[in-house]
């Protein structure tokens, strides 16, 4: 689960950094892939951690 939010927050960073050619487009990026790997992963303890 870790390598997949990882590739989620790399793919993101990289993706806003070469899309938009900014210091902070990268940053934005990586807020986003952040966000998005976080939300994933509460899903999938969710599913597969912490079942009743």
């Amino acid at each position: 689960m870790g390598v997949i939010t990882t590739a989620i927050f790399w793919g993101f960073e990289i993706g806003f950094h070469w899309a938009f050619e900014n210091e902070h487009a990268k940053y934005f990026g990586a807020a986003i892939g952040l966000g998005i790997g976080y939300i994933l992963k509460y899903f999938l303890d969710k599913q597969f951690v912490f079942r009743s």
